[in-house]
């Protein structure tokens, strides 16, 4: 609605856009007319924001791998790389998603901070295999500062795995899972090791390790990793087989217990 402020009127009347311009002069526009979404228009948006609300979930789920020493920019690039996975998964005819084991499978070294990245300071390939319902991530066997680096003056360093469940079709998720390694620099080798996890059936399952390092001495460990040097990174992600049942609550002595599953807002594919 246009208002007259005393000496010229500023706003929109009809059509009209009224401003104020140099030297008092009222400058008049056309107003903006307003925009009919296409139907490609709403489905580009459309998967945009799922790809977001994912997005979310996993840095939500895993943020123990980063916490805030992320750059600046991850937030967009994972983002970005949902919604490709996303629009490649999406039938347009039938206006369905489609999934298969490896649907996700490009999230594999996926970095959370630019600036130190996981591969720099791992130098070997994370192997992860799914049997049965147990997923595992494999490491081979690491010679220190040659496939492992430490940086000068650490000693100690805590290899995290984590892992986060999705239900797409259901947009649920549960709590994430994780195991730690600990290498320190007196070994001249860190043995070969597995991380293997029990995974339900139909579910994306987003894996992702962290090198945590630290100087320790006298029992006083300080801590290396900070916002501008944090190696972490998704090592894999797979949608195990079979079809998905979502737990239902357990009853107990004094009441219920909610399912371990939880709803994801705006995530149902």
């Amino acid at each position: 609605m246009g208002k007259f402020d005393g000496k010229q009127i500023i706003g929109l009347i009809g059509n009209l856009v009224f401003k104020k311009g140099r030297n008092g002069i009222t400058i008049v526009q056309k107003g903006p007319h307003p925009g009919k979404q296409t139907e490609a228009s709403k489905t580009t948006a459309n998967i945009f924001a799922k790809a977001s609300t994912l997005s979310k979930a996993i840095r939500t789920d895993l943020s123990l791998l980063f916490g805030g020493f992320y750059d600046g920019a991850m937030v967009n690039r994972l983002t970005t790389q949902n919604r490709e996975i996303l629009e490649q998964c999406y039938n347009k005819a039938t206006k369905q998603y489609t999934f298969n084991e490896d649907s996700f499978s490009r999230l594999a070294g996926f970095e959370f901070n630019a600036k130190s990245p996981l591969a720099k300071s791992l130098w070997v390939e994370p192997q992860l295999t799914l049997a049965g319902n147990q997923l595992s991530l494999s490491l081979p066997a690491m010679e220190i500062n040659e496939q492992l680096k430490f940086p000068a003056a650490c000693n100690f360093c805590e290899i995290t795995v984590a892992l986060a469940f999705y239900n797409l079709e259901q947009g649920v998720h549960k709590s994430r899972v994780f195991q730690v390694l600990e290498v320190n620099t007196d070994q001249p080798q860190v043995p070969a090791h597995n991380f293997t996890f029990e995974v339900p059936d139909g579910c994306l399952c987003v894996m992702g390790m962290k090198l945590g390092y630290s100087t320790l001495k006298d029992n006083i460990s300080v801590i290396k990793n900070n916002k501008e040097f944090n190696p972490a990174g998704l090592c894999g992600a797979i949608i195990t087989p079979g079809e998905f049942i979502r737990s239902p609550g357990v009853i107990v002595p004094h009441g219920k217990l909610a399912s371990v599953w939880r709803d994801v807002d705006k995530l149902k594919l």
